[in-house]
């Protein structure tokens, strides 16, 4: 554990900022994919590993690690309408 939470704290959704065309990108328990060939979004998918997501809910941390996820993610898309 880094300070009071587990080294996976604040990863269970996936970086978005790091999206790339056709490349799973996982998160702890998340992982979004978009499908893209020549131009234009063919489709956009999102999975949930289900293990995954149960360790995280049975984690102490796990409020505070979900609000550190969707405050990263509500700032991101913020920054990406500016």
């Amino acid at each position: 554990m880094a300070g009071n939470h587990p080294k996976c704290h604040g990863t269970m959704f996936p970086d978005l900022a790091r999206l790339e065309y056709n490349k799973p990108l996982r998160g702890k328990a998340f992982t979004a994919l978009v499908t893209s060939q020549g131009i234009g979004v063919q489709s956009r998918a999102l999975t949930v590993n289900e293990d995954e997501w149960e360790a995280c809910q049975q984690c102490p941390a796990f409020r505070s690690c979900y609000d550190l996820c969707m405050a990263t993610l509500v700032l991101r898309e913020g920054l990406a309408q500016r």
